[in-house]
């Protein structure tokens, strides 16, 4: 499903007026009436319902004023959050309408505490949410969340961002987000799909121009997209076919980085795999990691990789077909000089997560000495680190962040969100599985598991990416279920796994 940003449907509103020639009229009229449907349709059971519609000035409001015209059968009541000369062009003419109609409509009054109602409309902001709520529109959506009815928003619910997802204070908590041509990027990020509830998109007539918009593609995920990531398996096959991935992970402390990634990578179909490990904890890698092989390297004692473990490293260039790098390795100096000559000589494709990443901290160039195809995996934090700026001006930036970042960045990012993006070029990919019991060491580990065993086996590296993130939620939504949010682990993945890829091939 394609989405769009906030600055992405105000510019597709102003292509279809100034370019187009739609009158705004007729695409408020024709969203009030989508509105309007949606309403009739919540209240279906309901004998002769009471409807509430609370509208801003702005166009969200007019889309409020634009529904109410529709529901004139029904007992409905309009507030008006401002005085009546502040409503202005299209949304004027449908208070006008409502007028005529005798609708009654009060402006800029006292909450109405006994009200008692079946359905509210909320066409207060819209996507103009920036930041915490006005004092004058807060107490009405502390009112809104007290009542007991059915809520309906009009594109996005009061409160919520529509780019990024985040939340103000008393956010209307909706039962049903209608949004109007293309749903909004913000219903599907952070908290987005707690506050929106059931998300319609509704056509309203908008031109044919999604495709031609300023700024990276965004859509969510489809399953259909898993057949580009997931090779199906010959009946002829054997294990050196089904793709040999090689494994460059762990430090003394964090052994179990190097097991998940590589366990991540068997359980999703490598055929064979190679973990490395330092020399003086390479037994700790043999005795766990029994279905695969390991490749001891030099570290002097140290529990680390160094320099002088590259030679052998690089003796498997040419029997793996992907390197996953980076899961435990930790910050130390040698190990960094070590990851930056893997991936600056790697002959194969590379799944860059965790530390590996450290070498390209406030250094983002680096990527472009890379010569293979690549991904790279980092959650908000290492992110922010690799641009060197801090979390606020990530969030207060995005999505434009981003978008900066990959009009030169070579690869695939993987941004481990809530949910996870897959980003290649101009093109942004939201994940649409995945709970907050992911939020636990380790499951990066097996995500670049699943991830380099479908780069492994054939699968070109953005397809490789969507679908390896979408298996590996999915997977953790199932284990949810048994586990619980809380108790949830990345371990509890592995066992689960085959099952979830099963029911796709």
């Amino acid at each position: 499903m394609r989405i769009l940003t906030s600055k992405q449907a105000r510019c597709m509103d102003r292509i279809a007026m100034d370019k187009h020639g739609i009158p705004g009229l007729d695409l408020m009229e024709t969203a009030g009436e989508a509105i309007a449907t949606e309403a009739i349709s919540m209240l279906a059971e309901i004998h002769d319902p009471r409807i509430i519609i609370l509208c801003g000035k702005g166009n969200n409001g007019g889309d409020g004023f634009a529904a109410a015209v529709h529901l004139t059968e029904y007992n409905v009541h309009l507030f008006c959050i401002m005085d009546e000369n502040k409503i202005k062009n299209d949304a004027a003419h449908f208070h006008q309408q409502c007028k005529e109609m005798g609708i009654p409509i009060e402006y800029d009054s006292d909450i109405p505490l006994e009200t008692e109602c079946d359905l509210i409309i909320d066409a207060i902001l819209g996507t103009g949410t920036k930041g915490e709520l006005r004092k004058d529109i807060s107490p009405w959506t502390q009112w809104i969340n007290k009542l007991n009815c059915s809520v309906l928003s009009v594109d996005c619910p009061t409160g919520m961002d529509a780019n990024r997802g985040s939340v103000s204070r008393h956010t209307v908590e909706a039962s049903t987000t209608v949004t109007m041509g293309f749903s909004k990027l913000g219903l599907h990020l952070k908290r987005g799909p707690e506050f929106s509830g059931q998300i319609k998109v509704v056509d309203i007539g908008f031109p044919d121009v999604v495709n031609d918009l300023d700024g990276i593609h965004w859509s969510t995920f489809e399953q259909s997209r898993l057949i580009d990531g997931l090779q199906k398996v010959s009946m002829d096959t054997y294990k050196h076919k089904q793709g040999k991935v090689l494994i460059v992970a762990g430090s003394k402390g964090m052994t179990g980085a190097a097991v998940l990634s590589t366990f991540g990578a068997l359980r999703s179909g490598a055929g064979l795999t190679v973990t490395c490990a330092p020399d003086s904890i390479e037994d700790i890698y043999e005795k766990t990691i029994i279905e695969g092989m390991t490749l001891g390297c030099p570290d002097d004692g140290y529990g680390y990789f160094t320099e002088e473990s590259y030679e052998n490293i690089s003796s498997k260039f040419d029997w793996c077909d992907t390197i996953i790098i980076g899961p435990g390795l930790g910050d130390n100096e040698a190990t960094k000089r070590l990851i930056k000559k893997v991936m600056l000589n790697s002959p194969k494709p590379l799944v860059i997560d965790a530390d590996a990443l450290r070498v390209f901290d406030g250094k983002t160039e680096l990527f472009e000495q890379v010569n293979v195809p690549f991904i790279i995996t980092p959650h908000e934090g290492e992110f922010c680190r690799l641009l060197n700026i801090n979390r606020d001006e990530f969030n207060n930036g995005f999505p434009a962040v981003i978008e900066d970042f990959m009009e030169s960045f070579p690869g695939v990012l993987v941004l481990k969100n809530a949910p996870t993006i897959s980003l290649f070029k101009k093109y942004a990919v939201v994940n649409i599985s995945g709970n907050p019991g992911m939020a636990t060491a380790g499951m990066g580990d097996v995500l670049s598991g699943i991830i380099g065993t479908f780069v492994a086996q054939g699968a070109d590296i953005f397809p490789a990416a969507q679908s390896g993130v979408y298996i590996h939620s999915l997977t953790a939504d199932r284990m949810a279920k048994i586990k619980g949010y809380r108790g949830l682990i990345a371990s509890d993945l592995l066992n689960e796994l085959p099952g979830v890829i099963r029911d796709f091939e």
